[in-house]
């Protein structure tokens, strides 16, 4: 639950702090009074889209704040890659400059945005007047009759494999469409192919080729100065071997006479040991030169060949690549046939797999259907409807309804599309007068009893919904009189399942809260502020009376209010 919010300079709100409770937290004020305010800093604080236009006039920064009571085992995984410690309590801080700039702190540690939106899907969920509208649309009926039916796993299971459906229709479309022009450019292709096979290129073949031309062109000047550097070394009367062995013999006697010369003994043999091991190997070195002018000239042609090449392709690695994708469009080309053959194997075993999953799901559908709409039924009954009648009409989309025919399977010589939610539409459909026929919900429902839908779904999830706080905006629109204690009532069910922040205009749900937040607004020589005060309890008899019968407060309006909080 939300425990406390904090807003400084956000929009016409300069300092505000509220502590919140864990049931029904209503929100009333006069229209323009600032109240959607509170919705907006919430929506920003858990994620929305923040402005500099929030940032109160005359202040650098606007700054939100809530502290909440979280789930660890929720939440913990979130939590774990950017090592946020917490005890089942997190501290959230968006900071918005006057510049356009956001800061974003979770327990005082910089995050991204979309940790703190991760954070506010599992939290937290919004209902305003778009929400009510939602509710018209097939589309979204659908998500919120699956919800209230426990399918998410069954759904998701279903989606991994839809997935997996689409990409591999994907790949077929795309050989088809590769077919014909491979098949256009394969005498090309094999020309290439053909090309490059008869000169046969190897890895790092040019340079290998490059490295022994450079010897063998310089055979000659190899030989003559390994020669010279042997005869230097030990094969002249004056060679570095001989005048080393003379030296040797020198520091000998002078070390017989006087030791100090001993500690050079060790560098001196260690040269000797080095003058024959360079010796020899130029001695090897020279015997093994080959004078060889075919190889060179082997070795030229060759360069010729692949330089040639490389003028039209690219590097030896280039061509390499290019023979292998080459080889593998020859051969595609060659056996388009049989490749469609395999793509439609596995494409028709996963639709199989899939409808047979979507049957799955559809059948539990068509058992929750029922339930579901006698739910619904009864929930309008106890909020004023006492002749609805509602239905979930469950069907699959057939025939010319088809819009992606890649993704279609047959059951009973009947054409059916697969969706990503299965093979079905579901449409609400209900009827509000007695031996009226129900029909589409979106062609009778008015905004009250759109209200009371929305309401009455909610409290049919709340067992099953993890989110811990609901915040409507105005759910109580075209709902007045003996209606609107019935919606307080189904409102105060709620609030036993969730924290609950609401703005309302109605005196009877404003009794039923746990806190009354009362925003107003008020003006001094220079500036508009709204400022927003938790109610005491004598203060909640007077504002609900004014609620009640307007600004101008009666003993009798007095009377009603303590009646309505006592009721």
């Amino acid at each position: 639950m939300i425990n406390n919010l904090y807003i400084k300079d956000f929009a016409l709100i300069e300092n505000l702090t509220l502590d919140l409770s864990s049931g029904l937290n209503i929100v009333i004020g006069e229209t323009g009074s600032g109240k959607s305010m509170i919705i907006d800093a919430l929506i920003i604080i858990f994620g929305g889209r923040a402005s500099s236009d929030y940032v109160r006039r005359g202040a650098s920064k606007a700054i939100i704040e809530v502290n909440l009571t979280i789930n660890g085992s929720d939440f913990g995984e979130i939590l774990k890659e950017p090592e946020i410690e917490f005890d089942n309590e997190l501290i959230i801080r968006r900071e918005i400059s006057a510049k356009g700039n956001t800061r974003n702190f979770i327990n005082d540690t910089p995050v991204n945005l979309n940790l703190i939106k991760s954070i506010g899907d599992l939290f937290i969920d919004f209902h305003g007047q778009h929400d009510h509208q939602s509710l018209l649309n097939p589309a979204n009926q659908i998500d919120i009759f699956d919800k209230s039916a426990g399918l998410e796993q069954i759904l998701n299971s279903y989606r991994i494999l839809y997935l997996e459906l689409k990409s591999e229709v994907a790949k077929f479309n795309h050989l088809v469409e590769k077919e014909q022009s491979l098949k256009d450019k394969l005498e090309i292709q094999k020309f290439k192919f053909d090309e490059i096979n008869k000169v046969n290129p190897l890895v790092n073949e040019d340079n290998h080729l490059y490295a022994e031309l450079k010897l063998l062109e310089n055979s000659e000047i190899r030989f003559s100065l390994s020669s010279e550097l042997y005869d230097l070394l030990y094969d002249s009367e004056l060679s570095v071997l001989n005048n080393l062995a003379k030296a040797n013999d020198i520091l000998n006697k002078l070390g017989d006479i006087d030791n100090t010369f001993n500690e050079f003994q060790n560098e001196i043999n260690s040269s000797l040991i080095s003058i024959k091991e360079i010796s020899q190997f130029s001695n090897s070195y020279k015997s093994s030169i080959v004078f060889n002018p075919e190889k060179i000239e082997e070795i030229r042609l060759r360069l010729l060949q692949l330089k040639g090449l490389q003028k039209k392709y690219g590097s030896i690695e280039k061509i390499l690549e290019m023979r292998e994708e080459l080889e593998n469009e020859i051969i595609l080309a060659e056996n388009f046939d049989d490749e469609k053959k395999k793509f439609i194997k596995r494409i028709n075993e996963l639709k199989s797999y899939i409808f047979i999953e979507a049957k799955k799901i559809e059948e539990l559908r068509t058992d929750y259907s029922n339930i579901f709409s006698r739910s619904i039924e009864s929930g309008l009954y106890n909020l004023g409807i006492n002749n609805a009648k509602f239905e979930v009409r469950i069907s699959r989309l057939a025939g010319d309804d088809i819009s992606d025919k890649s993704l279609v399977v047959n059951d009973e010589e009947k054409s059916i599309q697969l969706l990503s939610n299965g093979i079905n539409n579901v449409e609400f459909y209900l009827s509000t007068n007695l031996g009226e026929d129900v029909k589409p919900l979106k062609q009778v429902a008015s905004g009250g009893e759109i209200s009371r839908i929305m309401l009455t779904i909610k409290n049919i999830l709340a067992e099953k919904d993890n989110i811990s706080c609901l915040v409507f905006d105005e759910i109580d629109t075209g709902v007045s009189g003996r209606i609107a204690g019935m919606v307080a009532s189904a409102m105060s069910e709620l609030a036993k399942y969730h924290q609950i922040i609401a703005i309302s205009h109605l005196p009877q749900i404003a009794a039923k809260s746990d806190k009354l937040i009362l925003v107003h607004k008020f003006e001094d020589d220079t500036k508009t502020y709204s400022e927003a005060k938790i109610l005491s309890n004598s203060e909640k008899i007077t504002e609900i009376a004014k609620m009640m019968s307007g600004n101008e407060i009666t003993a009798a309006s007095i009377e009603n209010a303590e009646q309505l909080l006592k009721n």
